[in-house]
């Protein structure tokens, strides 16, 4: 089938027929999702994780945009293409084209195809396409996908980025220095995350976290728990030293078999464990910084593996100074509101007495309080007085 070419930065620019291109069954967005080998199981699932509509629209009233060529590899029959870029894009155009692989999606086929039609079918087939051959070094690729997706506002999410890294060094046998340098990366982003991506591996693999137990949910390709918090607290030393990380190169296995166990902590730490019904010590993001600062002590690294909050923590473990004001100003205030209320709303006879109890127990306890702290303020005193 003839293709007609165009230039396009050094490269050609294909026109190739949709019947010969097909969905990417190792897309980096599906993450640890698995839609299935069939091309109609990947166009489902491209439709219902990532949505196509917004492209099903564009392209009913416009045709296929020239400047957003489909990126493909051509496989090694030579006559077909798989779409390492731009899979939206073809589920998209095979529902407008009523193609075999869009059987499933009867819904967009009735409500697009018949706005395509009015508009007078822009052309959309065959699809301008960027190729670049089976056995052809993968430098060209890596720079394009890594700037595209890596760098710029049409990033992939944390996840889909680290799996797509891990992939190209594997499979292209590049070193991680290598893939940084042809992506352009100066912040040793690229090693950060397939750190973190090894490191949730190695760990789900040997049992010390299971991704379905997190009760902190992510996004994207990775929507059990969120990956970013991996690599960025990895980057702090404490959290580092904590787990005996080197600074060399990521590998397959980057935690000691006598460091798995604290691994797991941290993933708890940071995530919670819904089948042990213990909560995350963490909020949000935010406070990832203060996790990583617990860990640099015996005493809070015990505090976060009895299941306490970085809130706990940090109340335990602040001045006693600090403490007894806090909690004295907090008493005093709920004290003040409780009065308050006692003096605007009425409550019954039994209700009081059913009170005096708790009441009773709070007032021998500021007593005691009081007590130890004048101790402690006259033996000072009686201190500066020799």
């Amino acid at each position: 089938m003839a293709n007609k070419e165009l230039p396009l930065a050094g490269r050609k620019i294909h026109r190739i027929d949709v019947r010969q291109l097909f969905l990417d069954d190792s897309n980096p967005r599906f993450g640890t999702q698995s839609p299935g080998r069939g091309q109609a199981e990947l166009l489902d699932h491209i439709v219902a994780t990532f949505g196509v509509d917004d492209v099903l629209s564009s392209l009913a009233a416009n045709g296929y945009f020239e400047a957003e060529p489909l990126i493909c590899r051509r496989q090694p029959d030579r006559t077909t293409f798989v779409v390492v870029e731009g899979n939206r894009r073809l589920a998209a155009c095979l529902i407008l084209l009523e193609d075999e692989r869009a059987r499933n999606q009867t819904r967009r086929k009735a409500r697009y195809v018949p706005r395509w039609r009015e508009q007078g079918q822009p052309p959309i087939n065959p699809i301008p396409t960027l190729v670049f051959q089976a056995d052809e070094q993968p430098k060209a690729m890596l720079a394009y996908l890594g700037v595209r997706h890596i760098r710029s506002a049409k990033a992939w999410d944390s996840y889909a980025k680290a799996s797509w890294i891990a992939k190209v060094v594997e499979n292209e046998n590049l070193p991680v220095k290598q893939v940084a340098e042809v992506i352009g990366d100066r912040h040793s982003t690229v090693k950060r995350m397939l750190e973190g991506y090894y490191l949730v591996d190695q760990l789900t693999k040997s049992g010390h976290f299971r991704p379905e137990d997190s009760l902190r949910k992510g996004r994207g390709s990775r929507t059990e728990y969120p990956f970013s918090w991996v690599y960025t607290i990895l980057g702090y030393a404490s959290v580092r030293d904590f787990l005996k990380l080197g600074d060399d190169e990521a590998h397959k296995e980057p935690i000691q078999q006598s460091q798995l166990e604290d691994a797991g902590l941290l993933m708890k730490s940071m995530f919670g464990d819904n089948s042990k019904g213990r909560n995350s010590a963490i909020d949000d993001s935010r406070q990832l910084g203060a996790l990583a600062a617990a860990f640099a002590t015996t005493e809070t690294v015990l505090m976060l593996a009895q299941g306490k909050s970085l809130a706990e923590i940090e109340s335990l473990t602040q001045p006693i100074e600090k403490r007894l004001a806090e909690g004295l100003a907090a008493i005093r205030d709920e004290l003040r509101d409780l009065i308050g209320r006692l003096s605007e709303q009425d409550i019954t006879e039994e209700a009081a007495n059913g009170l005096l109890p708790a009441s009773g127990r709070n007032r021998r306890s500021a007593i005691e309080l009081d007590r130890k702290l004048k101790e402690i303020a006259e033996g000072e005193g009686k201190k500066d007085d020799d």
